[in-house]
């Protein structure tokens, strides 16, 4: 179960559906880079893992009504809440498709709030 929900209440202020198995939730990725070095061989650096890192991909299924608000929501806001099983994230939808009720929306989590 995903919600979606701005910052300050509004006439359309949350949306809730349930993601498909399809979603991307879970992807993480590190802050690591490589550089040659001049003998043939490299220097890794990892900087960690952050929850700043993440895009979640999130596919779904909307009746029309919920397709309407989470239209607004993202005409309108340029920062939302998103709560789903890892947690309660703020941050930005990136881009929002909806044809014919399917759903294909990325979003970019700018921090994790604390728990």
């Amino acid at each position: 179960m995903i919600s979606i929900s701005t910052l300050t209440v509004k006439t359309v202020s949350n949306v809730v559906f349930e993601e498909s198995p399809k979603s991307k939730l879970r992807d993480l990725s590190a802050r690591v880079s490589r550089t040659a070095t001049l003998d043939g061989g490299c220097v890794i650096t990892h900087s960690g893992v952050t929850d700043a890192d993440r895009t979640f991909d999130i596919r779904a299924e909307l009746t029309e009504d919920q397709a309407d608000d989470l239209q607004t929501i993202y005409e309108s806001e340029t920062l939302v809440y998103l709560s789903c099983k890892q947690g309660l994230f703020y941050g930005s939808i990136d881009t929002l498709k909806i044809s014919n009720g399917e759903l294909q929306l990325s979003f970019l989590v700018k921090e994790k709030m604390n728990e």
